[in-house]
This record gives structure tokens, sequence and C-alpha cells, in this order.
């Protein structure tokens, strides 16, 4: 799984408009579900194993981070939207977010930002 791919995915299911609709959400959520659920286990694995290391400093580990930035803020974006009743939500915030926090770079690039404070 590359993460400019699913980033690529996760444009090509909003509308015109720079809407996402429910059901296609939904499915972008249910089909990287085991990968969030493998890179969640390995991240607080490394987090209690390592309490004192900030993961977002380590370079290795900079694009499984954003992917489980990207997942937990698609979920909560299509959480609040079932209390709407219209059928399309705006993640336009969530995906800017992540797709600055890249600055369209590959990870090897000498210059790679990332914001390694920690997130809570």
């Amino acid at each position: 799984m590359k993460f400019s791919d699913l980033i690529k995915e996760l444009d090509a299911l909003a509308s015109s408009e720079g809407f996402y609709s429910r059901d296609k959400v939904a499915w972008w959520l249910i089909k990287y579900e085991k990968s969030y659920k493998a890179l969640s286990r390995i991240k607080d694995t490394l987090e209690v194993e390592f309490p004192d290391r900030n993961l977002r400093a380590q370079k290795s580990f900079i694009k499984e981070l954003l992917f489980l930035e990207l997942y937990e803020g698609l979920d909560k974006g299509f959480e609040k939207s079932k209390s709407r009743s219209k059928e399309d939500i705006d993640l336009n915030d969530i995906i800017n977010k992540i797709k600055a926090s890249t600055n369209g770079l590959s990870r090897k690039d000498k210059n790679f930002k990332w914001d390694s404070n920690p997130r809570g």
C-alpha cells in the first residue's frame, strides 16, 4: 500500500463539488480497516516499549502515522455526519491537512517536512 495511492483513491471518490458520499467513505474505511488495525497495534506496542520516544520523529514510520491520522480523521468525519440528514459529507479539511503534512514529497526527499510534535 503506497500512501500516495491511498490519497489518489480517496480524491477519486469526491464529487465534482468536493464532497464525499457516506457510502464511498464507508467503503474506503472498510477496505483499509485491517491495515489500520495492524498499524495501530504496531504503534501502540512501540509507544509502550519506548515511552520516551516520539514516533513522529522516526522518519521510517512517517507514512504509517499519516495513514493512521487519515483513517482516524475520516472515521471521525463519518461518525459526525451520521447526525446530519444530507448524504454527502465534507472531508476536505482532513484530507488537505494530511496532504500538507507530506508537502507532496517522497519520504526519501531531504526536504521532506514533517511536524514531529506528538499529537494527542
